[in-house]
């Protein structure tokens, strides 16, 4: 059982404020005095178990050691609740952290985790607190039974700055951490994170410090005495520490998972330290069993988190809190606005990925093709109506069809979301330099139809093809194995070849698509365009065309092409696949563009510098 969701209605300047966690990990990341630490206070304070570790400390954390609730607040009339379960979706049980005066005693002001029935439909608060007793042997006001470790570390002060603070004393050759297993993982996990930092002791000390509540372990650093570590090595010792307590418990056959919070985990360390420490999280999360909360200000470690998010976001979410004075989580979450939130700036240019194109007809084909999924699905979003698709009596699974429309609606907006570039190179330039220099894999490259076969030799002839389908297999020809980045506009013909296929059969079944022309009869911009007005246009094609001789029709520029400004016009790619017995072909043209897209971006984020 894990914390899976922190919920705030009232909470200092928090209001209505969800805070859902990660499996694994969760970064709490934003500004100064957003309310980070308050966060990580708040769940550190729901669990624990009464239960001595190793090194002294225990695995319930006080809330009063890192944490100040005054006596002016209202702190009646807060609102915190804290969901315990296996998922996000399956609630165990359910916290409410109210708070308690004991000032009297000399505690302070602490949390006191009551169980709740809110979030359970029909549950009293009595029934609710049993169940839980029961079923989890937590009482109606105790902590949820999951070991707990709460670390500050801007709160940790360097070893040398307060010798008088600091007591450092050898280990008992009966303490767990004495056995050379031990030792060894102390070292392995230190230098996974710091390389090279301990090689040849073979000792290992305790550290106490006065002010800290946890004590931590320390073996010997290459060339650097105890108390001349600099404030980043101490960090990491310090949670390592942690680690090997948690690791020491896991042993036990009690052991279902730890939490482990820490605040601040970037202070003081390099970037290239922080990503080895979060390896090192990620690593152990699966090992045993750990669920870990940081905040961090870490640009690194955001990139890095995000990143983890996009590829799996049950395991990790990043939370990041806006506008202090009234905290909000962002709903959009792309490494360029966090990172301009925090530098405090209000615009910014927002980096996109870029797509190639042969030339200005691949780029008018590309943005035709992303319009007509977009119009589609608007237009399916409005109705269910499944006449709206023609040959929709020749399928029976028309809700199926629709929803797999439907999965493609991150699709219907991405030309806007890349910087199109037209580089007029063929298709051979294209795909060599593709392969020759890994920068392009962060490159779209849009190809046309025909570069699916790799040698010319194996493209079909148009008219060939013209009543009946062209199928490679038939032909025992095989797609050309290409990297993921790289895309073909759909079927296997150049795009003159393969926009007149769709011309040749409307032109030739106008019984068949009469609301096609009814419908551009009674568009004012294209009203004079008429079937026979378009058959004559290739009335001069010889018997054996081939794609040059329909490029002298079609025109090189779209702009200014008689012919393409009917097909714009006439939203005649939309409409030739408003069809049952089409629409599969569009939909794997965006499947294409959405695999492209997800190998691209990640890579441009990357290389943007920070």
């Amino acid at each position: 059982m894990k914390p899976t969701e922190l919920i705030l209605e009232n909470f200092r300047n928090f209001r209505d404020v969800i805070i859902p966690l990660g499996k694994k990990i969760t970064i709490v990341s934003g500004v100064n005095g957003v309310g980070k630490s308050n966060i990580l206070s708040l769940i550190a304070s729901g669990s624990g178990i009464n239960k001595k570790s190793s090194l002294g400390s225990n695995f319930q954390p006080e809330f009063l050691d890192f944490f100040n609730i005054d006596q002016t607040e209202k702190y009646q009339d807060y609102k915190i609740y804290l969901k315990y379960g296996q998922s996000s979706e399956s609630i165990a049980l359910t916290k409410r952290l109210s708070f308690k005066d004991d000032t009297g005693t000399n505690r302070g002001i602490r949390i006191i985790p009551r169980t709740t029935n809110k979030y359970l439909d029909g549950y009293t608060i009595k029934k609710a607190e049993e169940e839980a007793k029961s079923n989890f042997g937590v009482g109606g006001a105790g902590r949820v039974k999951i070991p707990t470790i709460y670390l500050s570390l801007s709160r940790l002060y360097p070893l040398g700055e307060n010798k008088d603070l600091t007591h450092i004393s050898k280990i008992r050759k009966n303490n767990p951490f004495a056995k050379e297993e031990m030792l060894n993982i102390y070292r392995q996990w230190y230098n996974s994170v710091i390389p090279g930092s301990i090689k040849l002791s073979d000792e290992i000390s305790i550290i106490e410090k006065k002010a800290c509540p946890r004590s931590s372990l320390h073996m010997e650093i290459e060339g650097t005495p105890a108390l001349s570590q600099s404030i980043g090595q101490d960090n990491i010792g310090n949670i390592i520490s942690a680690l090997i307590d948690i690791y020491l418990l896991s042993k036990e056959s009690d052991y279902n998972g730890a939490l482990l919070c820490i605040d601040e985990i970037d202070v003081s360390l390099h970037p290239d330290t922080q990503i080895r420490l979060f390896e090192l999280l990620k690593k152990l999360c699966n090992e045993i069993s750990l669920q870990v909360i940081v905040s961090t200000h870490s640009l690194t470690i955001l990139k890095e988190s995000l990143k983890q998010e996009q590829k799996n976001s049950e395991d990790t979410k990043v939370i990041y809190l806006k506008n202090p004075s009234m905290p909000i989580v962002a709903s959009i979450k792309s490494y360029e606005l966090l990172k301009n939130d925090m530098f405090n700036k209000i615009n910014f240019q927002k980096t996109l990925p870029k797509i190639y194109f042969e030339d200005c007809v691949g780029q008018e084909l590309f943005i035709q093709h992303v319009n007509a999924l977009r119009n589609i699905i608007k237009l399916i979003k409005k109705s269910s109506d499944a006449t709206y698709f023609r040959s929709s009596e020749n399928v029976s699974n028309h809700d199926a069809i629709r929803e797999r429309i439907l999965e493609f609606e991150d699709i219907a907006n991405i030309k806007d979301e890349l910087k199109q570039v037209v580089t007029h190179c063929g298709c051979d330039e294209l795909m060599n330099i593709s392969e020759a220099d890994e920068y392009f894999n962060r490159v779209i490259i849009f190809l046309d139809g025909d570069a699916r076969l790799k040698e010319k030799s194996q493209h079909p002839m148009v008219k060939d093809y013209l009543e009946i389908d062209f199928n490679p297999k038939e032909k025992g020809l095989n797609d050309r194995q290409h990297k993921p980045n790289l895309v073909f506009a759909p079927g296997y013909f150049a795009p003159e070849s393969y926009l007149y296929r769709i011309i040749y059969e409307l032109i030739n079944n106008q019984t068949k698509y009469i609301d096609f022309w009814r419908g551009v009869e009674q568009t004012e911009e294209i009203t004079l365009y008429t079937s026979d007005k378009i058959k004559n246009m290739f009335e001069n094609l010889k018997e054996d065309f081939t794609n040059d001789d329909l490029k002298n029709i079609f025109k090189e520029q779209p702009d200014s092409s008689e012919l393409w400004n009917f097909i714009i016009k006439s939203s005649l790619i939309e409409y030739y696949y408003m069809d049952y017995s089409t629409i599969n072909i569009l939909l794997d043209f965006a499947k294409d563009i959405r695999t492209a897209y997800n190998m691209t971006f990640p890579l441009t984020m990357e290389n943007k510098k920070v």
